[in-house]
């Protein structure tokens, strides 16, 4: 009788095992805000929150991420840095040499970095994570290639110091 029961608790731990990694392998196209919070909350992120709606901002590390989920579910993740002095030619260097986001000035003379995942076909919780994961990787490098680049003193702004 003992060895039914250790298979039967066994068993079960597998299934529900195979159910979170099937839920992971689930293809979505869209997710609410809360999903959202709670997928990234679940890949450790703590510092997470909705910031208005449809937008979440990601805190990894000391930089600041914001995560915006558009009327098409598809989702975009936006870092931008302050006092910097950079031009085109070295925003059309980052797009030139790195994969994976893009790179520009914004309408107030600020570096931006910013990547999409379209919701179009679907993605699964395990290529949103890994989405987001290369993104802040990208962005590490982008605040160093900015660095690098910059003509004047380099200054954080208030969300990424």
């Amino acid at each position: 009788m003992r060895a039914s029961l250790k298979h039967l608790a066994l068993v079960a731990a597998m299934t529900i095992a195979a159910g979170a990694v099937q839920a992971d392998d689930k293809i979505q196209k869209a997710y609410t805000d809360d999903e959202l919070i709670e997928i990234l909350k679940n890949d450790g992120y703590r510092a997470v929150e909705q910031v208005e709606e449809r937008v979440l901002s990601i805190r990894i590390d000391g930089y600041t991420h914001y995560l915006y989920i558009y009327d098409d579910d598809d989702l975009q993740l936006y870092f931008g840095l302050t006092g910097y002095n950079v031009n085109a030619d070295d925003m059309n260097e980052w797009n030139r040499t790195k994969r994976l986001s893009r790179a520009y000035i914004d309408d107030v003379n600020d570096p931006v970095l910013e990547a999409d995942l379209l919701a179009n076909a679907g993605y699964t919780v395990k290529q949103l994570s890994e989405w987001i994961a290369v993104f802040d990787t990208s962005a590490r490098e982008f605040h160093q290639f900015v660095d690098s680049k910059d003509r004047d003193e380099p200054q954080l702004d208030a969300a990424n110091r």
